[in-house]
Protein backbone atom coordinates (compact mmCIF):
# COMPACT_ATOMS: atom_id res chain seq x y z
CA UNK A 1 0.00 0.00 0.00
CA UNK A 2 3.24 2.63 0.51
CA UNK A 3 4.07 2.55 -2.52
CA UNK A 4 0.63 2.72 -4.20
CA UNK A 5 0.01 6.10 -2.30
CA UNK A 6 3.95 7.22 -2.16
CA UNK A 7 2.86 10.74 -3.61
CA UNK A 8 0.26 11.13 -1.23
CA UNK A 9 2.02 9.79 1.75
CA UNK A 10 4.95 11.92 0.71
CA UNK A 11 3.36 15.11 0.86
CA UNK A 12 4.26 17.44 4.77
CA UNK A 13 0.31 17.85 5.19
CA UNK A 14 -0.22 14.26 5.78
CA UNK A 15 0.68 12.57 8.83
CA UNK A 16 0.25 8.87 9.22
CA UNK A 17 0.18 8.05 12.91
CA UNK A 18 -1.36 4.90 14.12
CA UNK A 19 -3.30 4.23 16.93
CA UNK A 20 -2.85 6.81 19.61
CA UNK A 21 -4.66 7.76 22.87
CA UNK A 22 -7.60 9.57 23.81
CA UNK A 23 -6.15 12.59 25.00
CA UNK A 24 -3.86 12.97 22.12
CA UNK A 25 -6.89 11.93 19.70
CA UNK A 26 -8.55 15.19 20.97
CA UNK A 27 -5.19 17.20 20.96
CA UNK A 28 -5.30 16.27 17.49
CA UNK A 29 -8.89 16.49 16.71
CA UNK A 30 -9.28 20.39 18.39
CA UNK A 31 -6.44 21.24 15.78
CA UNK A 32 -8.07 19.56 12.51
CA UNK A 33 -10.91 21.30 10.71
CA UNK A 34 -11.83 18.52 8.68
CA UNK A 35 -12.10 15.13 9.73
CA UNK A 36 -12.07 12.64 6.86
CA UNK A 37 -13.42 9.03 7.91
CA UNK A 38 -13.82 6.87 4.25
CA UNK A 39 -15.37 3.72 6.01
CA UNK A 40 -16.59 0.83 4.15
CA UNK A 41 -18.00 -0.63 7.25
CA UNK A 42 -19.10 0.40 11.01
CA UNK A 43 -21.37 -0.13 13.89
CA UNK A 44 -21.36 3.53 14.77
CA UNK A 45 -17.77 4.64 14.78
CA UNK A 46 -16.92 6.50 18.29
CA UNK A 47 -13.96 8.62 16.30
CA UNK A 48 -16.81 10.49 14.51
CA UNK A 49 -19.08 11.61 17.53
CA UNK A 50 -15.20 12.84 18.99
CA UNK A 51 -14.67 14.14 15.70
CA UNK A 52 -17.91 15.98 15.67
CA UNK A 53 -17.69 17.49 19.78
CA UNK A 54 -13.98 18.70 18.73
CA UNK A 55 -15.80 20.85 16.01
CA UNK A 56 -14.56 19.28 12.87
CA UNK A 57 -16.68 19.25 9.47
CA UNK A 58 -16.44 15.67 8.55
CA UNK A 59 -16.52 13.84 5.20
CA UNK A 60 -17.68 10.20 5.45
CA UNK A 61 -19.62 7.72 3.88
CA UNK A 62 -22.81 6.43 5.09
CA UNK A 63 -21.56 3.50 5.65
CA UNK A 64 -20.21 5.32 8.88
CA UNK A 65 -23.07 4.62 11.28
CA UNK A 66 -23.01 7.84 11.98
CA UNK A 67 -25.59 11.06 12.61
CA UNK A 68 -23.84 12.84 9.92
CA UNK A 69 -25.85 14.37 7.58
CA UNK A 70 -24.86 15.47 3.87
CA UNK A 71 -25.01 19.49 4.00
CA UNK A 72 -25.15 19.77 7.96
CA UNK A 73 -22.40 17.99 9.44
CA UNK A 74 -20.29 17.71 6.48
CA UNK A 75 -20.52 15.36 3.26
CA UNK A 76 -21.06 12.05 2.58
CA UNK A 77 -19.42 10.56 -0.35
CA UNK A 78 -19.86 7.40 -1.59
CA UNK A 79 -17.80 4.06 -0.32
CA UNK A 80 -14.74 2.84 -2.50
CA UNK A 81 -14.81 6.17 -4.42
CA UNK A 82 -11.87 8.14 -4.53
CA UNK A 83 -12.78 10.59 -7.14
CA UNK A 84 -16.04 11.77 -4.86
CA UNK A 85 -13.53 12.04 -1.44
CA UNK A 86 -11.27 14.36 -3.19
CA UNK A 87 -14.18 16.27 -4.62
CA UNK A 88 -15.27 17.10 -0.99
CA UNK A 89 -12.02 17.25 -0.05
CA UNK A 90 -11.92 20.15 -2.67
CA UNK A 91 -15.11 21.54 -1.68
CA UNK A 92 -14.80 21.79 1.70
CA UNK A 93 -11.19 23.19 1.45
CA UNK A 94 -12.48 25.74 -1.43
CA UNK A 95 -15.25 26.90 1.43
CA UNK A 96 -13.59 27.77 4.96
CA UNK A 97 -16.48 29.52 6.51
CA UNK A 98 -18.83 26.49 5.38
CA UNK A 99 -16.56 24.48 7.40
CA UNK A 100 -16.13 26.87 9.93
CA UNK A 101 -19.99 27.18 10.84
CA UNK A 102 -20.51 23.67 10.33
CA UNK A 103 -17.87 22.71 12.44
CA UNK A 104 -19.31 25.07 15.43
CA UNK A 105 -22.68 23.82 14.77
CA UNK A 106 -21.13 20.08 15.16
CA UNK A 107 -19.70 21.26 18.41
CA UNK A 108 -23.24 22.26 20.09
CA UNK A 109 -25.11 19.28 18.91
CA UNK A 110 -22.50 17.01 20.61
CA UNK A 111 -22.58 19.23 23.39
CA UNK A 112 -26.71 19.83 23.68
CA UNK A 113 -27.70 16.31 22.49
CA UNK A 114 -25.12 13.30 22.70
CA UNK A 115 -24.00 13.72 26.25
CA UNK A 116 -23.15 10.57 28.08
CA UNK A 117 -25.66 11.44 30.52
CA UNK A 118 -28.21 12.12 28.03
CA UNK A 119 -27.68 8.57 26.73
CA UNK A 120 -27.60 6.81 30.31
CA UNK A 121 -31.18 8.33 30.73
CA UNK A 122 -32.99 7.40 27.33
CA UNK A 123 -31.56 3.97 28.02
CA UNK A 124 -32.78 4.42 31.09
CA UNK A 125 -36.77 5.51 29.68
CA UNK A 126 -36.69 2.31 27.21
CA UNK A 127 -36.14 -0.31 29.81
CA UNK A 128 -38.51 1.70 32.00
CA UNK A 129 -41.14 1.77 29.00
CA UNK A 130 -40.73 -2.17 28.09
CA UNK A 131 -40.91 -2.86 32.22
CA UNK A 132 -44.09 -0.96 32.77
CA UNK A 133 -45.58 -1.42 29.40
CA UNK A 134 -45.86 2.27 28.52
CA UNK A 135 -45.16 3.75 25.55
CA UNK A 136 -43.76 7.10 24.65
CA UNK A 137 -46.19 10.00 24.73
CA UNK A 138 -48.21 10.49 21.16
CA UNK A 139 -47.07 7.07 20.45
CA UNK A 140 -49.63 4.67 19.81
CA UNK A 141 -49.85 0.50 19.68
CA UNK A 142 -49.49 -0.67 15.70
CA UNK A 143 -52.80 -1.99 14.77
Amino acid sequence: MTARHERFLADPRVAVVGRVGRGELAERLGMADIFLFPSLAEGSARVVFEALAAGCFVVTTSNSGSIVEDGKHGLIVRPDDPATTADALRRAHADRQMVRKIGEANRAVVRDHYRQSRYGQALMDVYDRLLTGRRPEGKREAA
